[in-house]
């Protein structure tokens, strides 16, 4: 007898952590799905943080978003996948995991804030921001110095912050205005001044190394609009359908093979979120490029 009621306590137990497995599991997945905004079915620091924010955890504190996903995110690639946030957070990974492509505070808090806004908010916002003296216009030194280490998001080179200059100042006085920053800058026109000045115009052979935190977070974001099946790797073909029609900041076509070969390092046939945050090798992609068209 007591054998039978050792047995069916034993049973008992088991039966229980099963279940409680099994609603744990039901409730993260839910929770998860709530966290993942866009529904692409993983979730990124930006939506950590957007939904965690003004909540308290048990103790009455704000929760630390930022942490929490570094601990939830265990093979460090910068996004949660369902399986992940299943097996629970790890804060011991999240306290040795800073790795430098991370979204910084600063740069989640502008993101969120300036999402609710229509195309002209954001134009006066971004006035703003670029016009630190407050004098209503934007000089040179200050375009410059905002889009320092940025990148364009349609192209994914750096930003050369004199020919956009150029290209907004239509009236040639100086000066960029509130009306000229609205407009779509004529770039064609702002290669014409830079060449009739004789300055260089800055190519991808002058992109700054990963380490600058600006470059490093837009070339994240770009890498999700390349990666246009979501498994975390951008492909050749991906590569070339994104940029296919596509001008760099001089007027000519995007060599997209040239950019996927300077990328892909580890030779592998795909690039990854820590291949793409880097520097393009360009001497290294233009001989691999020799390399396969000769086969």
């Amino acid at each position: 007898m007591k054998v039978l009621t050792n047995l069916l306590k034993a049973t008992f137990l088991l039966f229980g952590s099963i279940v409680l497995a099994q609603d744990t599991t039901e409730q993260r997945t839910q929770l998860f799905n709530t966290i993942d905004a866009d529904g692409n079915e993983v979730i990124t620091n930006r939506e950590m943080r957007t939904f965690y924010r003004g909540k308290l955890n048990s103790f009455g504190q704000p929760v630390d978003a930022k942490r929490l996903f570094y601990a939830f995110d265990a093979n460090r690639n910068s996004i949660i996948t369902l399986n992940e946030y299943i097996k629970g957070p790890n804060f011991k990974l999240a306290t040795e995991y800073r790795e430098r492509w991370q979204f910084p505070e600063r740069y989640q808090e502008e993101v969120s804030e300036e999402e609710a806004l229509n195309e002209k908010e954001k134009a006066i916002v971004k006035f703003g921001k670029i016009d630190t003296n407050k004098d209503g216009k934007v000089s040179m030194n200050e375009m410059i110095s905002f889009n320092s280490g940025k990148i364009d998001m349609v192209t994914g080179e750096l930003i050369n912050g004199k020919l956009l200059f150029y290209a907004l100042d239509t009236n040639d006085d100086g000066a960029v205005s509130m009306e000229e920053i609205m407009a779509t800058p004529d770039m064609k026109l702002g290669l014409q001044k830079l060449r009739a000045i004789g300055t260089a115009v800055v190519t991808e052979s002058t992109e700054p190394e990963s380490t600058d935190d600006d470059y490093v977070n837009q070339r994240i974001s770009l890498f999700f609009d390349l990666d246009l099946d979501k498994n975390y790797k951008i492909t050749l073909e991906e590569m070339e359908n994104f940029y296919e029609g596509k001008t760099d900041n001089q007027g000519r076509p995007i060599n997209s093979k040239l950019r996927f070969y300077g990328l892909d390092t580890n030779e592998d046939g795909s690039i990854e979120l820590g291949e793409f945050t880097k520097k393009i090798n360009l001497t290294y992609a233009t001989q691999r490029l020799k390399k396969v068209e000769k086969q």
